[in-house]
């Protein structure tokens, strides 16, 4: 697909709601990306639309079906959007789930500059937006996000304290806290940020499925440079985060020990301290784009994911 279609069907989206069926064009879109899955899955019903949250309009996709056992939200990271996350959707439907999905602000078919947030409150706005939107059966309810995805989830838990958490159970993969590099990031980003307000992006190796790696780089929703209000946003962030128990139970962390893009060793300990008994699982050669991985690295982590969610009463035992 062009820009510009690319730019239409985003104006085009209708407000979500159950009349909002998909329009040829996302059809389209859906075949071009690999999620036509009501053409895959029989009595599959998909709705498609936007839901506001803060000034942006939301890309939200929403996938149900009969007899599903559970919900699942997909949460996905910087720089991606729905149309690269068919993996974890099929994954969803396949375990008879109902999925729900949407592009964070700045990103695929939301608004926003692209890929810049100024405060991840915005983040956890969002999901709040969505799950205040969308309807889904009375069924224990799944969080899986990837990435900035996890500092989202995290955003919300804290805008929503003193809420009941709506989550049965809370699956991150390769959650983001600090960024690889993290101190020279900083001093980089306080040389620059008088001078210019982005720099030229690097498409990182940071999965061993190449198909994909071949595929972002010519993909028509990616943003080309790194905008440094994003960067600012994320040192406020880590600023004001506080190193404690959010409030909200436990989590499934799932991470690779190849990741060269967040510093995980740093999360994996903040991430504890958040979600408190959390458990941890990490993957063998994995990098950090876990959502696209090798068909085998995704099948042996999700398989993982299946049984923790087997575990915690949200899937039947298989």
């Amino acid at each position: 697909m062009s820009p510009e279609q690319l730019r239409i069907l985003r104006y085009q989206l209708p407000p979500f709601g159950e009349g909002a069926r998909p329009s040829q064009e996302m059809h389209a879109f859906c075949r071009f990306y690999g999620i036509n899955f009501t053409e895959r899955f029989p009595a599959l019903e998909h709705l498609v639309g936007y839901v506001e949250s803060g000034g942006f309009r939301l890309a939200l996709h929403c996938w149900r079906q009969p007899d599903a056992q559970a919900n699942l939200l997909i949460v996905h990271g910087y720089y991606d959007h729905t149309g690269l996350f068919g993996h974890l959707v099929e994954w969803g439907l396949a375990n008879r789930c109902n999925v729900v999905i949407f592009d964070l602000p700045g990103h695929g078919l939301s608004t926003g500059a692209p890929a810049v947030i100024h405060d991840f409150s915005d983040y956890g706005r969002a999901i709040d937006a969505v799950l205040q939107r969308v309807w889904l059966p009375q069924l224990p309810l799944v969080a899986m996000a990837q990435s900035t995805g996890g500092a989202a989830i995290v955003e919300y838990a804290r805008i929503s304290s003193g809420s009941p958490w709506p989550f049965a159970a809370t699956v991150l993969l390769a959650p983001l806290v600090r960024p690889a590099g993290w101190n020279g990031v900083r001093v980089a980003h306080t040389l620059l940020r008088s001078f210019v307000r982005s720099i030229p992006r690097t498409f990182a190796e940071n999965t061993g499925n190449l198909q994909f790696l071949d595929f972002v780089r010519t993909d028509p929703l990616q943003c080309h440079e790194v905008p440094l209000a994003w960067v600012s946003a994320l040192r406020r962030w880590l600023k004001e985060l506080p190193r404690e128990d959010l409030g909200v139970g436990t989590a499934l962390i799932v991470q690779g020990d190849r990741d060269l893009t967040v510093d995980w060793r740093y999360n994996l300990e903040f991430m504890a301290q958040l979600f408190p008994g959390a458990a941890v699982e990490m993957i063998e050669g994995a990098g950090h784009q876990l959502a696209n991985e090798t068909p085998a690295t995704r099948a042996h982590y999700l398989n993982l994911v299946a049984g923790y969610l087997v575990e915690r009463g949200v899937f039947e035992c298989r």
